[in-house]
């Protein structure tokens, strides 16, 4: 939504036209000057973001638009609707309800943020009757294939089905789940583009990078022009903009974590979103440990700890965050137990340095000296 900002306008005509090198150009200029701290320009820059096609991204700086100017109204409809193009609908309904929250004194505002709140539960309800329809029919090839009788296709049917699923927000299906469909359809058709296309995208999801290499190769001898090879080659090339956004995407994870934390239910909910498409991603569920402490739910938190300690025990990053959980939970035993393992495991001089860092960060000083001797 523009709002009648200079040169909002023509940056919203010029970038669709652009070309991906001159556009990449464009953001890269337009991220600089927003690094400056001028609203005008991180809003031609949340802008541009929405415009070039990246949600998420766009969603970051429109939430911190809204903080800065809460009292422009285009600001809290274009982060609801980059939420909903994140598929966070649970996000964009509480951008709106803090939009009617910061214009409670003027009703026919308030009658603009309502109306839109309706056209969301409207799109809402759609995409859970979508969601329920697909379960069905995932429900259905996989019952006709248990029986025997299925037909050619069906196994990436299926597979297409569940990776869907598997993208939606509150849905149920894992990546496990995905990968081990995508795995059946291309074994029923080797050669097939499309089951390989496929097979590729859910082992990137998975981050088995080995095996998507090997799926790579096969894809490219069958079809050296399909655009899932072309995508995994433009990400693979050195781009400074590309650089960039990862590390925007780290920095919006790190809010994500501490929003959690301090008790925000749609952070919560986004978590777990993430947990269920990213399984092995430790820091989704250390921070949905914290989370459920933080509101009182230590029973669950600390199930979730011991799973994950079992699960990751040669993991530094899992032993350095739960060093730091054990001693806020008041047992300083199993607090010294991870910290020894953090400092086994950590890769370099530097990351055993943050363990003594973390420790006096935390009040646990006297670990340093305790558990010198066991690493």
């Amino acid at each position: 939504m523009i709002d009648g900002t200079p040169g909002e306008s023509e940056l919203a005509q010029e970038l669709p036209a652009l070309a991906p090198g001159p556009a990449e150009q464009r953001l890269a200029d337009l991220r600089e000057r927003a690094a400056r701290g001028d609203p005008a320009h991180l809003r031609r820059y949340a802008l541009a973001l929405s415009v070039r096609g990246h949600p998420e991204l766009a969603a970051r700086e429109w939430e911190d638009l809204t903080r800065l100017q809460p009292s422009s109204l285009p600001l809290w409809f274009n982060l609801a609707t980059a939420r909903l193009l994140c598929n966070r609908p649970a996000g964009a309904a509480d951008a709106l309800r803090r939009a009617r929250e910061a214009f409670a004194h003027d009703p026919a505002v308030v009658a603009q943020v309502d109306a839109r709140a309706r056209e969301l539960q409207v799109a809402r309800d759609r995409v859970a009757q979508e969601l329920r329809l697909q379960e069905l029919q995932a429900a259905a090839l996989r019952e006709r294939l248990a029986a025997g009788c299925g037909e050619p296709g069906d196994r990436l049917r299926l597979a297409r089905l569940l990776a869907s699923l598997m993208y939606s927000s509150g849905g149920s299906v894992t990546v496990d789940e995905t990968l081990a469909a995508a795995r059946a359809a291309h074994a029923e058709a080797p050669s097939a583009p499309a089951a390989l296309e496929l097979l590729v995208a859910v082992l990137t999801q998975a981050q088995l990078f080995e095996e998507q290499a090997e799926a790579l190769r096969k894809l490219e001898a069958v079809a050296p022009h399909s655009e899932v090879l072309t995508g995994v080659r433009e990400v693979s090339r050195p781009n400074p903009s590309f650089e960039a956004d990862v590390a925007a995407r780290r920095s919006r994870t790190r809010d994500l974590l501490g929003r959690a934390i301090e008790g925000d239910p749609e952070a919560e909910g986004e978590i777990r979103d993430r947990l269920r498409q990213y399984p092995d991603a430790p820091e989704y569920r250390i921070g949905l440990i914290m989370a459920l402490d933080s509101r009182g739910e230590r029973a669950e938190a600390l199930r979730m700890a011991r799973a994950l300690a079992a699960a990751r025990d040669g993991d530094h990053y899992v032993h350095f965050h739960l060093t730091q959980f054990y001693w806020h939970l008041g047992d300083p035993g199993e607090a010294r137990r991870h910290c020894v393992r953090a400092l086994q495991t950590a890769p370099n001089v530097r990351d055993r340095e943050e363990v003594h860092v973390m420790l006096r960060t935390i009040g646990a000083g006297p670990l340093i000296t305790e558990v010198a001797g066991d690493a």
